[in-house]
């Protein structure tokens, strides 16, 4: 018992060395908002770079950050807060955290500041029947920048990048492809559900009134936009900024409505190859901004072609979410014979889209992401 005692009181003497070292030698220990888990043997050895606003009655002056004076006289609150907040579990539940470290992180060039950043560090024991781990976090700060983990898995040649939101805060650690394959399905559902620039020029393209072969064929090039500027920015690795990504797809809706206006005003019809050619640079556009998203993701490497097949999927199943009812019901609407006798019915929907697309626009040009 007194050996116990002893362990665990040299553990606390530890950690409050650590904690109040100097801290000229700590500032650079890691990123914010970074991390790495690194599984050896029976052991996985975790470092985390955690913000001081996740932390709960430890800040006293409220400035978001943790002097020494601060640390000290919270010292078990903060450990107790990470291990709540940091759990590391198997199937048979979550996993010793032993010899827990906290350090605080200064900012770069002043060492005598309080902290913005606290360094926790520590191993999660694994015993000899341990699958089917899942890291789990609820330490995010109150700041934009600080709703955000990446964590580096490795073990062995395996490596994972993982990223950890307020809305996905559990993630399994060195999954199988077909998880790989149905999370990144998913995730691509809920970026177009989710995004309503993606949806208002879906129905731009589905209540021009076109025929069911031309319909399918529009949908079909929409596809292929999305998935070759996918597969062009996650393999070239080149992504453009959201501050000229947002406001192209914006323009785009524009775009599509005011074509489909001339379009339908000229007496000669167009070949249909010309409004299938612009549908897919509009998807290309559309794509580019989905391929950010997989980016701010960090897909692990080794499950690359898992993790685009998933997206991709997801990404057209949730676009046939929406298209198909959508067309039912304007099918359904075009029969009505008020309808069929009036122009004002496509002129407003145009009108619509030109007016949400072009409010779009200027809010991404004045306040860009």
């Amino acid at each position: 018992m007194r050996w116990a005692q002893a362990a665990a009181w040299a553990r606390r003497l530890l950690a409050l060395a650590m904690l109040f070292a100097g801290a000229s030698a700590t500032a650079h220990l890691m990123v914010a908002q970074r991390g790495t888990l690194n599984i050896v043997g029976d052991g996985a050895f975790m470092m985390l770079s955690l913000p001081v606003s996740s932390l709960q009655g430890v800040d006293d002056d409220g400035d978001g950050r943790l002097s020494m004076a601060e640390g000290q006289a919270h010292a078990e609150a903060i450990e107790a807060q990470v291990r709540r907040g940091v759990q590391l579990a198997d199937a048979r539940g979550p996993l010793p955290l032993q010899g827990l470290m906290v350090n605080l992180a200064p900012p770069d060039g002043a060492p005598a500041q309080p902290a913005p950043q606290i360094v926790v560090m520590g191993r999660f024991a694994l015993g000899p029947a341990t699958t089917g781990l899942r890291l789990s976090l609820s330490l995010f700060g109150k700041g934009a920048a600080e709703q955000m983990q990446e964590i580096t898995v490795t073990r062995g040649d395996s490596k994972q990048h993982m990223v950890l939101l307020p809305g996905r805060a559990s993630r399994d650690v060195l999954p199988p492809p077909s998880a790989v394959f149905l999370d990144h399905a998913l995730l691509g559902a809920g970026h177009v559900l989710g995004g309503m620039d993606h949806l208002v020029f879906l129905l731009v393209v589905l209540s021009a009134g076109l025929r069911p072969r031309m319909l399918v064929l529009a949908l079909t090039c929409f596809t292929a936009g999305h998935a070759a500027a996918l597969l062009a920015s996650v393999w070239s690795g080149q992504v453009l900024p959201a501050r000229l990504v947002e406001p192209a797809i914006a323009a785009t809706i524009i775009a599509m409505a005011l074509f489909d206006s001339w379009s339908r005003s000229r007496a000669q019809p167009l070949p249909s190859a010309v409004r299938l050619a612009l549908v897919f640079a509009c998807a290309l556009v559309h794509g580019l901004g989905l391929a950010g998203a997989l980016t701010d993701l960090r897909m692990d490497t080794p499950n690359l072609v898992w993790s685009l097949a998933g997206f991709n999927l997801g990404v057209e199943a949730g676009q046939l979410a929406v298209a198909l009812p959508a067309a039912a019901a304007l099918a359904a609407i075009g029969r009505l014979q008020w309808v069929r006798t009036r122009t004002w019915p496509m002129r407003l929907a145009t009108g619509g889209a030109v007016g949400v697309g072009a409010f779009w626009l200027v809010l991404r040009l004045i306040a860009p992401a």
